[in-house]
């Protein structure tokens, strides 16, 4: 089996680039050896030049920007984080207009507040599901039961992000459904609007969430929340899910980081209730 790929990697600060790296590189697998090298797919690196210049024609003036464009035989792929205003997306040109308004500061934070709920708006809650769902099914860790109007697909397949790492089961997409659930809004509930990040320990199956942006909603009363962490076992997590609604909505970007690889994972997930 041989992997190809060649990968552009700019950094850009309100509009000027300050970074800027080509790799390349072609493995050979044969039985349980891997051998890499730094070879140039000339081809490879034209297809990962040319989506790099797509990408930079929507460069930000006002924000920090990485720009990734990577070509392999399967396909060529540009991604882009954009920070703002202290939090960050993963968007593509294609969704950056609408992906931006998740960045859009919120009133000043007024400390913590605790509710009877959470509501993922945004399709915040796929960020949740890829840690406690995702995760465990990567590790091969045992089934758990999750509410039955629930549908999770994460399909898992060999991935690597450079010719220099190894090839693991990593997941591709994660798209949850909800088929006839119930939904009922707590009258006082902290809504998830961005997530800044997430892990998993499959040794004790503990999910952490950091909440970035997110506010408490009292009747008329919404205010905005300094940033937090979520804490649970996967299977409080699977027992907190209360309701949903709609279909799935697209989160802009998840990076998902294991054993030093960094990969994006599309992420869909109705408006979800969780107590």
């Amino acid at each position: 089996m041989i992997f190809a790929i060649a990968t552009v990697d700019e950094v850009w600060q309100h509009g000027r680039l300050i970074e800027r790296r080509l790799s390349h590189g072609i493995a050979t697998q044969e039985g349980p050896t891997i051998s890499a090298t730094d070879a140039r797919d000339e081809t490879l690196v034209a297809a990962a030049q040319a989506e790099m210049q797509r990408l930079r024609a929507h460069v930000l003036p006002d924000a920090r920007m990485r720009l990734v464009a990577e070509a392999t035989a399967e396909c060529v792929r540009g991604t882009m984080t954009v920070r703002k205003h202290g939090h960050s997306i993963v968007t593509t040109p294609e969704f950056l207009a609408e992906d931006l308004r998740l960045l859009s500061p919120l009133p000043a934070a007024r400390g913590e507040g605790q509710g009877e709920g959470f509501l993922w708006r945004h399709g915040s809650a796929a960020v949740l599901l890829h840690e406690a769902f995702g995760h465990p099914r990567e590790h091969a860790q045992p089934e758990i039961e999750w509410p039955d109007w629930l549908t999770i697909d994460a399909p898992l397949k060999h991935r690597r992000a450079t010719f220099r790492d190894v090839p693991l089961l990593r997941m591709t997409d994660l798209v949850a459904r909800q088929t006839n659930a119930p939904f009922e809004l707590p009258a006082r509930r902290i809504e998830v609007l961005l997530v800044d990040g997430g892990a998993y320990e499959p040794l004790t199956e503990t999910v952490t969430l950091r909440i970035g942006m997110a506010t408490l909603v009292d009747g008329d009363d919404v205010r905005a929340l300094a940033p937090f962490t979520i804490e649970k076992t996967r299977t409080e997590i699977a027992h907190s899910i209360a309701g949903a609604t709609g279909d799935p909505v697209r989160y802009p970007g998840v990076i998902c980081s294991r054993e030093g690889q960094e990969l994006v994972v599309g992420s869909y997930a109705p408006v979800m209730v969780t107590r």
